[in-house]
This record gives C-alpha cells, sequence and structure tokens, in this order.
C-alpha cells in the first residue's frame, strides 16, 4: 500500500535548493492529518555531502541514487531513474518544486508512471475519505489567474503528484534531533540522448527577490518612464529587490520571473512598499505574509489598502522625488 510523503531534493552545485526545506515544511502539515513518514529523494553524483544537508532538515527517511555525472536537464534519462525510485520508495504523495527542473522532469515521470501531476500549487489540503484513509486537495490558481481551482488525484491513482511554488511555504527551521534513514536504492542510470554544451547562471535570480528583506513593488501606475526611472532609483537607495503585477509583465518592464501573485512568485519580506498597485486578489495573495506592508495610490478606495499597515494617498511620483533627494 502506498505511504509516505515524498520530496524531490533539487540541487545544484554541491547545494540543495532552497525550496526543498519548503517543501518540507508543507510536508509535516500532511504529517500532521495522515502520520505518514516525511521522505526525501535524491539523484546525484555528490549524494553524501548533499545528504549531510537534508539531515538538517526534520525529514524521516531519505533514499538517494548515486550517479557518475552531473544528469542535471538530462530528463530522459532523470525521469527514468525517478520513476524506478518511486516505484521502490511507494509514497502516497510527492512534492516536487514548481522550478524549470522540477516542472520539466515531473511531467515526464508522471508519463511513465500513467499518473497526474497538479503544476503550480499554492496550498494543499488533506481531506479524510470514508474508510479512514486521505487524499490530497491541490489548490491553484487557473485561466489567466482570475479563479482558484481545487484538482484531486484518482483515488486508485498513486502516488498524488504535485508541484508547488517557491515561496507559499515558509522553510522549515526545527529538526526533530532524530537523524533520518538513509537508503542507497540500486537503480541503473541509462544513457542520456541529452548533451549539455555549457551551462550558464540565469540572468534573473528569482531565489534574490524570494530572499530579500525589502521590495518595492511596482503597479500599473510605475509604467510611466519618470515613475518607472524613480522607483528603480528609491529601490537602490534602500537597497530593495524590484518587483511589480501583472501589467509591468505584460509590458516587459520587468521579467516574469519578478512578478508577484498567484501566476508570479509568492513573498514574505520584512517591508514591502507598493507603488501604484490597486490591490487585486491575484496579486495580493503573493504579498499578503509581509511583516510592514505599505502602499501608496491615489485612489482612496483602492484594495491594496485593506492590506497595508501604513497608507497613503498621494501621486507616487511626489513621494518618490523626495524619497531619493
Amino acid at each position: 500500500m502506498a505511504s509516505g510523503i515524498c520530496i524531490f531534493a533539487e540541487n545544484f552545485n554541491l547545494s540543495i535548493d532552497s525550496s526543498v526545506a519548503e517543501l518540507v515544511f508543507a510536508a509535516h502539515s500532511i504529517k500532521e492529518k495522515t502520520g505518514e513518514p516525511i521522505q526525501v529523494m535524491l539523484v546525484a553524483n555528490n549524494c553524501q555531502s548533499l545528504i549531510k544537508q537534508l539531515e538538517a532538515l526534520a525529514v524521516d527517511e531519505i533514499y538517494a541514487v548515486e550517479t557518475t555525472e552531473n544528469c542535471l536537464f538530462k530528463d530522459d534519462a532523470m525521469s527514468q531513474v525517478v520513476s524506478e525510485m518511486l516505484g521502490q520508495i511507494k509514497p502516497s504523495s510527492v512534492l516536487v518544486p514548481a522550478t524549470v527542473v522540477g516542472r520539466s522532469l515531473f511531467s515526464r515521470v508522471a508519463a511513465r508512471m500513467g499518473c497526474g501531476l497538479t503544476a503550480d500549487c499554492t496550498d494543499l489540503a488533506v481531506m479524510p475519505r470514508e474508510d479512514g484513509s486521505f487524499y490530497i486537495k491541490q489548490n491553484k490558481p487557473s485561466f489567466g489567474e482570475n479563479i482558484m481551482v481545487s484538482i484531486i488525484t484518482r483515488e486508485d491513482c498513486y502516488p498524488q503528484m504535485m508541484t508547488i511554488r517557491p515561496g507559499v511555504y515558509s522553510p522549515h527551521v526545527k529538526s526533530t534531533g532524530k537523524m533520518p534513514k538513509v537508503q542507497m536504492l540500486a537503480v541503473a542510470i541509462p544513457d542520456s540522448g541529452i548533451k549539455i554544451i555549457e551551462s550558464l547562471p540565469s540572468k534573473n535570480n528569482l531565489d534574490s527577490l524570494v530572499s530579500a528583506e525589502v521590495v518595492v513593488v511596482g503597479g500599473r501606475g510605475a509604467l510611466e518612464k519618470e515613475n518607472l526611472e524613480l522607483l528603480q532609483k528609491f529601490a537602490d537607495k534602500i537597497g530593495a529587490a524590484v518587483a511589480g503585477t501583472r501589467p509591468m509583465v505584460d509590458t516587459e518592464v520587468i521579467p516574469f520571473e519578478n512578478q508577484i501573485g498567484q501566476t508570479g512568485c509568492t513573498i514574505r519580506p520584512k517591508i514591502c512598499v507598493s507603488l501604484g498597485v490597486s490591490g487585486a486578489i491575484q496579486h495580493t495573495e503573493g504579498i499578503k505574509d509581509t511583516k510592514l506592508f505599505i502602499a501608496i495610490n491615489t485612489d482612496k478606495d483602492a484594495p491594496i489598502f485593506n492590506l497595508a499597515d501604513y497608507g497613503i494617498v498621494a501621486d507616487m511620483k511626489e513621494i518618490l522625488k523626495c524619497a531619493v533627494k
């Protein structure tokens, strides 16, 4: 019988991705209801150093496969390895970071295993069945962020697989003090038809935005050229990361990776300054856990003021001019 909450441990350059700790938090919320063990699956050519990083997290079991080379981006081979690992582990659910790697790899894993995959979840809810078993209601935005939908995996289809957006859960920081059980799995690594020619760092660093302590968010009101320049100067002056709403992305002022909201990313900075943002629910879902939220808008009835700790009804241009002097 399928049992266990299994987390895919994405890793790069000898480091476990920061999203894994967030998935551990999500897994603990599931474990509280189901009592299942929290498992981690790891595929890497540096397993021992990565296992030590995973042992610091509050997980129960670690399953690893050692490779002779870096298999990142070789989805044809990796999907076969991961599928065989899941066949041996037999978890009831699989939590995957909604990253480029996670989305690409696990769509292939789902096809190989003949099970579903819910993409870009922003919330998970454990629901009981009449027979005492449990299933996971997988909530995600849909139809261009206009509605939220709940997806349920077919009852006889395991594992329940879902990718979860980075930032929607806080990193799990509490260790149980108990060392997890570690098991190396014997899984053959097939040849890949993919050859990696070169690997370059991304120009847009999502981690820097998600981990930023201070963030300046621009909305439609920031699209005027002078406003945009002032916003950037203000952000530079206070050492803040710059993010925006959907209009900022649609006009290519900022990259998609810097969009905040249901179809973008979720942030939890210490301070967030919102400029020219109306406050639609699709956007505010991504900033609702900000510790100190300041909003500036010319419309005194803008919904953003319902969320803000401090609201200023004013032209953002005048405020920014004063701020950057």
